[in-house]
């Protein structure tokens, strides 16, 4: 085999790597968005109706989205508390950590795509002062005190 063939033949196998590789992380964001974030700790629910679930009783804060901005039932949280979020509105929300568009900043929150009428709830251990916002809009923000 030539020194051509065996850089060709190199190239080939990097690029199916790389290929394999972008599919398992597609696979990974998929699963993400289903679960509801990363924590093994998140629980996820959807909501069609928009009223409250049997199991609200433990949410520590929920933040509504009407449209245009967010409202948070509370000022802060302990850390191993429930945050739900409900789409108050006729529109998509895709709820997401800051900064955007990355939501690195703390991936707890990142919910992801809510529909109008749904909620989605999750744990949030990590302890700070954590920005969130509309990855569709990102004029609309707010922001969640973990104690």
């Amino acid at each position: 085999m030539n020194k051509t063939m065996k850089i060709v033949l190199a190239l080939v196998v990097v690029v199916a790597i790389a290929g394999g590789a972008l599919l398992m992380s597609n696979s990974k964001d998929d699963n993400k968005s289903t679960n509801n974030g990363s924590s093994p700790n998140n629980s996820s629910s959807s909501n069609q109706s928009g009223s409250s679930s049997s199991d609200d009783s433990d949410v520590a804060m929920t933040i509504t989205y009407n449209g245009t901005s967010f409202s948070e039932s509370a000022n802060s949280i302990k850390a191993g508390q429930k945050v739900k979020v409900v789409n108050d509105s006729s529109e998509a929300l895709a709820f997401d950590s800051d900064p955007h568009p990355v939501h690195t900043d703390n991936t707890e929150l990142n919910a992801g795509d809510i529909g109008p009428g749904e909620s989605k709830t999750f744990i949030v251990d990590k302890k700070g002062t954590w920005g969130y916002h509309n990855h569709l809009n990102s004029s609309q923000h707010g922001e969640i005190v973990v104690e």
